[in-house]
């Protein structure tokens, strides 16, 4: 069962992951993937903090 899941998600990540590595040199790659984490990091911090 376990191995079931892991197995499908390896095989969804896996163009990724090759994207990811045939384009390791683009910088404009890195700086959208550093924009994408940090619009996360802005979702997840406000949904999180208190606002009274």
């Amino acid at each position: 069962m376990i191995l079931g899941i892991i197995d499908t998600l390896e095989e969804w990540v896996k163009p990724f992951r090759d994207f990811v590595f045939e384009n390791s040199g683009n910088p404009l790659m890195w700086l959208g993937f550093f924009l994408i984490g940090i619009l996360v990091f802005k979702i997840v911090y406000d949904a999180l903090s208190t606002k009274s």
